[in-house]
């Protein structure tokens, strides 16, 4: 027994450098082909912006310079962004605990002889450190928007680090007291908050009261000490009662926790929605309906789009939301360019919300093989519910545009009505995208775990033709040109985007077609 060796004890950070070096084994792909996506992407970016600047060329159009005759003050700005980041934040603890382990954590680390207390502690600090990271780039943001410089952006960061802190910590402080799957109380109260903001910002145009003071140092500092020590109160409170939370709600908050994460590692905005929207659908069963309406393969697909949209409050509430913000970037009195961007953002972010059942279809397609329907067929009706609604919503919001800086609605009209369903189609083709192949050599990362080859291409899959089919509507809004000479080249481009969308790719690939034509082209001339 003298002679065998003594055996060293793996450590942790031994455990971590075997786990990376394993992880980097199983790489080999090319970071040529990520180059190639990125680069192909970035490309269509700039034939788009190309197309636009051409077009503005031969259309003798200048850059507009008109802004809103109606400003709101970058004070009530600044407020509003730091209320629509602390519902953010409230709502976004509600949803994924904040304090939870993972499926194998919690399957490796619970069943042991060991105090709750003492595993769950790592994971509190890790949400205390990240929401005051987070606080702190926000509101320093929010203090730049307000107008602050200098120190004072300073003192504005740490006003939001206190404010984002002390908000995650009462959320993590109410979860030790509760059990269940229940949603959170906290996620409606984060999504109020959310919603509040953009009315408040309009309600302020219209009431035009005078700009709030700006906080003094003094005041600033004050306020910051204050919620640092509810913090503090918070942090010890909840750290004491990690004993208290049940097994199942680590088990449901980490595992949510845990396919959140995957989806953001992965880039991949289907799966984060369907992560975030675990805990936000309660466990009651709701009032059934009898569907009278529905006569058909065609109005069962519409009626089962539209319901999950409404019975979903975060959907319904993005979609508000995101309407709001171009007006609301408007009447800030910033560059045109600047409602151009909030336009096309919010204008994809609502049509996901709309194509929340494509993209459940595309997970679990039990429905569309259900109805003797071709794919392609099927794609055009889940486009009918987030076209009709985006046709509206870009009405809305173009046509406010047009009305806050001081333009003829009539002509903008038809323009908007024409590029709402762009929205839609991008939002279908991203729904029905093919999901990034993980059983292929990944590439090697120097900013965070490897990739799989083919993940830029894939989340380039909708936003591309939503860039580029909308070139009419940006010429439209950056630059003075006529609605009506712009009308005919939105509709045509609208047509290729709705083609492009609707799209059923052949799984079998260019090469293996043309095989396959030459093979059979071969057998008639047998």
């Amino acid at each position: 027994m003298t002679g065998l060796a003594e055996v060293t004890p793996l450590t942790g950070r031994d455990l971590r450098r075997l786990t990376r070096a394993a992880t980097e084994s199983h790489g080999g792909g090319a970071i040529g082909d990520v180059v190639g996506e990125v680069y192909t992407f970035v490309f269509s970016l700039l034939v788009a912006a190309a197309m636009a600047f051409g077009a503005s060329q031969m259309l003798s159009a200048r850059l507009r310079s008109s802004t809103a005759d109606v400003v709101l003050d970058p004070a009530w700005l600044g407020i509003a962004a730091g209320v629509v980041a602390t519902g953010a934040a409230i709502s976004l603890a509600g949803r994924l605990g904040p304090v939870g382990l993972g499926g194998g954590q919690a399957a490796w680390l619970l069943p042991t002889p060991v105090d709750r207390r003492g595993l769950l502690r790592p994971r509190l600090t890790v949400v205390t450190v990240i929401a005051a990271a987070l606080g702190l780039g926000i509101g320093a943001l929010a203090g730049t928007m307000a107008g602050a410089s200098g120190a004072d952006i300073g003192f504005a960061a740490a006003l939001g680090g206190t404010i984002g802190l002390t908000a995650v910590l009462a959320v993590a402080r109410t979860q030790v007291s509760g059990s269940g799957r229940a949603a959170h109380p906290a996620v409606a109260i984060g999504e109020g908050l959310v919603v509040a903001a953009p009315l408040l910002a309009i309600a302020l145009v219209l009431l035009r009261p005078a700009a709030p003071a700006p906080l003094s140092p003094q005041v600033a500092t004050v306020a910051a000490a204050v919620l640092l020590v509810v913090a503090v109160f918070l942090h010890v409170s909840t750290e004491r009662h990690l004993d208290d939370i049940s097994g199942a709600q680590i088990r449901a908050r980490g595992a949510v926790t845990a396919y959140a994460a995957g989806a953001v590692t992965s880039l991949d905005t289907r799966e984060l929605g369907r992560a975030l929207s675990i805990t936000s659908q309660p466990d009651a069963r709701r009032r059934s309906r009898s569907f009278g309406w529905v006569r058909g393969p065609v109005t069962a697909l519409v009626s089962g789009d539209a319901l999950v949209t409404l019975r979903s409050r975060r959907h319904v509430i993005a979609v508000l939301v995101w309407a709001v913000v171009p007006i609301v970037v408007t009447l800030a009195g910033w560059a045109s360019w600047t409602t151009l961007v909030g336009v096309l953002v919010a204008g994809y972010a609502s049509a996901l919300a709309l194509a929340e059942g494509a993209r459940r279809a595309e997970m679990a397609p039990v429905l569309d093989r259900a109805f003797p329907i071709a794919a392609e067929q099927i794609r055009r009706i889940r486009l009918i519910w987030p076209g009709g609604v985006m046709l509206l919503w870009t009405v809305v919001t173009v046509g406010s545009w047009a009305w806050l800086t001081g333009l003829d609605i009539s002509p903008w009209l038809p323009l908007a009505a024409a590029a709402g369903p762009v929205f839609a189609a991008g939002a279908i083709r991203g729904a029905y995208r093919k999901p990034a192949d993980w059983s292929k050599p990944l590439v090697a990362n120097p900013m965070g775990p490897p990739i799989p080859p083919g993940l830029f291409g894939m989340i380039a899959k909708g936003p591309d033709i939503v860039v580029i089919c909308l070139v009419p509507l940006i010429l439209g809004i950056v630059a003075v040109a006529s609605p009506v000479t712009l009308l005919p080249w939105q509709l045509a481009a609208t047509l290729i985007a709705i083609a492009i969308g609707v799209h059923v790719p052949n799984p079998q690939g260019a090469f293996a077609q043309a095989m396959a034509a030459q093979g059979g082209q071969a057998g008639t001339k047998r």
